[in-house]
């Protein structure tokens, strides 16, 4: 008999086989996906965007999506272990004042308050979107490194072992599932907020969207939505897996 764990290892990853395929369908096969449109929406005259085929706008999105969670991974990770440090605690409020302040303002008025610096196109979606995912990543840091207890850093340190040595071989590995959490949160995200992009030109599946609601065109509407939906349940489920730094 399969232990509890075990059935619940093959529901994650046949839940993410299936999201997978799903949203490979939708993507690659746009005969298929416009027949399913035509009976979402029998009412429209045209079910697929003309000017782009859903292949390109995919890949778009998941550029816009990648692209702005790394960048915040990387600004956010050192932003919370800089906060950390003997000289950045003293600006740990204003670092992180300042990096809430960025998701105060709506996206879609950043994105537009961006675009006379770097023009039309995908840049100001990555900027803003960057800046609205640094917080919740320098936060899960800061979260994650001070969970560590007290107990394993005085062993670490009584084993010979430096403050870096401690920080890379010891706290962050500990601290790597809080981190992952919030990088999972960033990413499922921006996948749906790069749909957003749509409004400055910057490509992806918000471009049918936006026609849809130009046109009044349902089909167009579910056309963009639905694989923007699937991709951002498929990483959900894909970054929940427990891996393999989780030694806890």
């Amino acid at each position: 008999m399969p232990s509890e764990q075990t059935r619940q290892r093959v529901v994650r990853w046949a839940g993410i086989a299936v999201l997978g395929a799903a949203t490979a369908w939708m993507t690659l096969d746009a005969r298929g996906f416009e027949r399913l449109l035509k009976a979402l929406a029998p009412h429209e005259s045209s079910w697929l965007y003309p000017t782009k085929p859903l292949v390109t706008l995919m890949a778009e999105q998941v550029w816009l999506a990648t692209a702005a969670s790394l960048l915040a991974f990387v600004a956010g990770g050192l932003l919370g272990a800089l906060a950390l440090t003997r000289f950045g605690i003293a600006f740990r409020d204003l670092v992180l004042s300042a990096a809430s302040l960025a998701q105060t303002v709506p996206t879609v008025a950043l994105m537009a308050l961006l675009v006379p610096l770097t023009g039309y196109g995908p840049e100001p979606v990555i900027v803003a979107l960057t800046l609205y995912s640094v917080l919740p990543i320098a936060l899960n840091v800061i979260a994650g490194i001070e969970s560590v207890p007290p107990e394993v850093r005085d062993a670490a340190t009584g084993i010979g072992m430096g403050r870096l040595q401690r920080l890379v071989r010891v706290e962050l590995p500990l601290a790597m599932p809080v981190i992952m959490g919030g990088v999972k949160n960033v990413v499922v995200i921006n996948v749906s907020a790069a749909t957003l992009g749509a409004v400055v030109a910057a490509g992806g599946l918000g471009m049918p969207i936006l026609a849809g609601f130009h046109d009044y065109n349902d089909a167009y509407i579910l056309e963009g939505a639905l694989p923007a939906i699937a991709l951002a349940l498929l990483l959900d489920r894909a970054l929940t897996v427990r891996p393999r730094w989780d030694v806890r």
